[in-house]
C-alpha cells in the first residue's frame, strides 16, 4: 500500500491571504472538475449526485478510475477509488497548524493492483502521484487567489 500525507501552509506570504470558506469552496469545485487543476487529468463526468457528495469517472494518468467524493462542510474532501487500477482513498483536509495558521493537507492510501508492494513500479507511481497532487493543491490555492484578488483564471466555484 502507498501511504503518502503533506501539509502545507495555506498562507505562506503569498497575497491575498485566504480564510477557511474561500479554500473551501476551492476543494469543492476541484472536486466536481478536477481537469483545470490536475495536469494528468484528462476527463471528467460526474456520474451520480447524493446527499454530501458525488461519483466520479475521471481518466487519471490514461487510466479510467470511479471515485465516490464525501464532503464534509469546511473540513475534509474524502475521494475513495472504487474502479481502476489504483484503489483506495485520498483526502483533502483543513485544518490549523500548531501556530493556529489554516493548513491543508493531502493523503492519499493507494493499492496498485497488480504490483508488489515496495517495488520500483509502486514507487515511481507514488511519486508520480505526490507529484501530481502537490500541484494540484498549489493550483486550487492559486485559483483561489486569483478569484479573491478579483482576476479571472477560467476556474469557476
Amino acid at each position: 500500500m502507498i501511504e503518502v500525507s503533506r501539509t502545507l501552509s495555506v498562507n505562506d506570504g503569498t497575497q491575498p491571504p485566504l480564510g477557511l470558506d474561500e479554500v473551501w469552496e476551492g476543494l469543492v469545485d476541484k472536486a466536481r472538475n478536477p481537469l483545470p487543476y490536475i495536469a494528468s487529468m484528462s476527463e471528467c463526468s460526474v456520474t451520480e449526485r447524493f446527499d454530501g457528495g458525488l461519483v466520479r469517472e475521471i481518466v487519471h494518468a490514461g487510466q479510467p478510475v470511479r471515485e465516490v467524493v464525501t464532503f464534509y462542510p469546511k473540513q475534509r474532501v474524502h475521494f475513495v477509488r472504487t474502479h481502476g487500477t489504483a484503489k483506495g482513498t485520498i483526502d483533502n483536509e483543513l485544518g490549523f497548524d500548531e501556530a493556529g495558521e489554516l493548513a491543508l493537507t493531502f493523503a492519499f492510501r493507494i493499492v496498485l493492483d497488480g504490483t508488489e508492494p515496495g517495488s520500483t513500479q509502486e514507487k515511481k507511481f507514488a511519486a508520480h502521484m505526490e507529484a501530481d497532487y502537490l500541484d494540484a493543491v498549489r493550483t486550487t490555492l492559486k485559483a483561489v487567489r486569483d478569484r479573491v484578488a478579483g482576476t479571472a483564471t477560467g476556474i469557476s466555484a
